[in-house]
């Protein structure tokens, strides 16, 4: 009967050792511009402030990027929202491109994606964007391309009652 008692222990230990962190929340983030291979228009080592929305279901979540920060990824990907989800306090999520643009035969959009880490009520990750190209020669340094952004996020922290 120990024996049973102890893995059961164990069990629930292990679960709750790999239960997905609360990431929901409003989030006051500071992104800093580290590359722009794409040419989307960021200056290297600029700074900017962002807010964005984290919502939660699970193991799902959804990012939705506020103010400047929020138009300018709308006009790379056409929409300030991002999906995806978290594992542990390993957060990824990403949005395909809708707006196409065409240089000589070159076709492409830009897709985004966010990888975090979340720790207590901090956030810190790095949002790259990568063009998807239609493989055309016009293409160039298009294909392959990647823009970064570094940032760290907080927010308050969340009620009792979650």
């Amino acid at each position: 009967m120990k024996r049973g008692i102890w893995i059961a222990w164990v069990a629930l230990l292990g679960a709750a050792a790999c239960s997905d962190d609360y990431v929901a929340g409003n989030y006051n983030a500071q992104l800093t511009n580290r590359s722009d291979g794409c040419s989307l228009g960021l200056t290297s080592g600029q700074n900017a402030s962002a807010n964005f929305t984290v919502t939660q279901s699970g193991s799902d979540v959804t990012f939705e990027v506020k103010d400047l920060a929020g138009l300018f990824l709308a006009a790379q990907v056409g929409s300030a929202t991002l999906t995806g989800g978290v594992d542990g306090n390993d957060i990824s999520v990403g949005r395909n491109g809708t707006i196409k643009s065409t240089v000589g035969g070159c076709e492409y959009t830009i897709n985004a994606e966010i990888k975090a880490s979340q720790d207590g009520d901090s956030m810190k990750g790095r949002v790259e964007y990568r063009a998807a190209t239609n493989g055309n020669a016009d293409c160039g340094s298009r294909k392959g391309c990647l823009t970064v952004q570094d940032f760290n996020a907080t927010r308050p922290p969340p009620s009792s009652s979650q």
